[in-house]
């Protein structure tokens, strides 16, 4: 496993290994700057302490000491729920217009790489934003991406959150041209906004469903699809969509969340389904 979990999120996810994928057909730091998707991190806390009878002074007073160990937790700890019309969506775009990930997590909602030695050591010693980078730099070193291989290249990041993989590609391919596809409006505007901080001129965001993507067969270079997978309800149209508009003898490279490996422990009828 290369990732290990951020525990003091959601200690569930301590079981959780990460599944790199490469196939193929044929430094920056985190920008804390405040927007107008600015970082209110105390609407829904506020309003759910509220309706506990709580006064509001006294439930704003109390938002810095629970919005991460109750707010991202309480979300965390819902069952699996099954997908209805625009529920990703709706979810990411409160999420981005709080602040929340952006703040616990920086720019990159996934993951972070540790080596051996590092997870042997105690991973929470390694800084959580930091590993996020490197796991950046792991499945870029996976997919046999790099300046000297890929210039002028196409490059599309399928789910790309605000963006913060899409950037830092831009930045480590300055020739490339990268897009960055997501369901979330705000996303597409936080991402956009912190580019134009950034000076990243090579990295644009646009909404649009990765089921159905409006691009022409053959259009990117190289597929790039870390931890977006899990929220897709087709798992085959999401893989057949990025296989369609991949050029032969691109690179494809994927990141996936799985809970266990099923040739030791096979799926039953409720992970079949859900995998579907």
């Amino acid at each position: 496993a290369f990732v290990a979990p951020l525990n003091t999120v959601h200690s569930r996810l301590s079981n959780t290994d990460f599944l790199p994928l490469t196939v193929s057909r044929k430094d920056d730091g985190v920008t804390s700057s405040i927007t107008k998707l600015s970082m209110s991190l105390t609407s829904g806390i506020v309003k759910a302490v509220q309706k506990a009878g709580t006064p509001t002074v006294a439930a704003a007073a109390a938002v810095a000491a629970v919005v991460g160990t109750v707010g991202v937790k309480a979300v965390l700890d819902r069952p699996s729920r099954m997908y209805g019309d625009g529920t990703v969506a709706r979810e990411y775009d409160a999420w981005t217009q709080d602040g929340i990930l952006e703040y616990y997590w920086g720019e990159h909602i996934h993951l972070g790489y540790y080596t051996k030695e590092e997870m042997e050591a105690g991973y929470k010693k390694k800084n959580f934003i930091q590993a996020k980078y490197d796991f950046v730099d792991e499945m870029m070193k996976l997919g046999g991406i790099s300046p000297d291989t890929d210039k002028s290249v196409k490059v599309l990041d399928v789910g790309c959150g605000v963006g913060g993989t899409s950037r830092y590609l831009a930045k480590k391919l300055p020739d490339a041209d990268v897009t960055g596809i997501t369901l979330s409006p705000n996303q597409v505007q936080r991402a956009t906004e912190l580019a134009k901080e950034q000076d990243v001129p090579n990295a644009k965001f646009t909404v649009m469903n990765a089921l159905e993507m409006e691009y022409a067969d053959n259009t990117f270079d190289i597929v790039w699809a870390c931890e977006s997978g899990e929220h897709m309800p087709d798992k085959a149209a999401y893989i057949n969509e990025m296989m369609r508009v991949l050029k032969p003898g691109g690179k494809f490279v994927m990141a996936t969340w799985c809970q266990r490996d099923d040739r030791e422990v096979p799926l039953d009828v409720r992970d079949k389904r859900d995998l579907k």
